[in-house]
């Protein structure tokens, strides 16, 4: 019952960010304790197919080896990400990733500043904040889709 509350919560909170867009699946993986998911948002709109995909990401995370995984703290300062020069690229967290049960998913929404401007492929690292179940999560060769 905990995971369709979480589930329908989940939805809940992307209606407004996901409404009329789509997203596009840019890698995928795992790393223990969790499987992982990076999407670029891209808007279905005809006016906004005249631009390029922009610096929309969307990190999805799922518990696949712990009982408790807690993001409680989560802000910018987890993440790093690196354009193909490893210049630093500053980003947004739109929305914070939830504590995760075993095998519930949750999403951070991530806006990158001038993503347009920054050469490609980028690098993605995110360090937990949870001492209980720490892990990192390093994601590479970035490329966002083209018109």
């Amino acid at each position: 019952m905990r995971a369709i509350k979480v589930f329908i919560l989940l939805l809940l909170s992307c209606v407004p960010v996901f409404a009329g867009e789509k997203l596009i699946t840019l890698k995928t993986g795992e790393t223990s304790p969790i499987s992982y998911g990076l999407s670029c948002l891209v808007s279905d709109s005809s006016v906004a197919s005249n631009f390029p995909p922009d610096g929309d990401l969307v990190l999805t995370f799922r518990n696949i080896g712990a009982k408790w995984i807690s993001f409680n703290g989560v802000t910018t300062n987890n993440f790093n990400l690196r354009d193909a020069k490893g210049q630093d690229m500053k980003i947004y967290l739109v929305t914070s990733p939830q504590g995760l049960a075993w095998s519930e998913a949750t999403f951070a929404h991530i806006r990158v500043y001038r993503a347009g401007d920054a050469p490609q492929p980028w690098t993605l690292n995110f360090k937990s904040p949870d001492t209980f179940v720490p892990f990192e999560l390093t994601i590479t060769n970035i490329t966002l889709p083209k018109n």
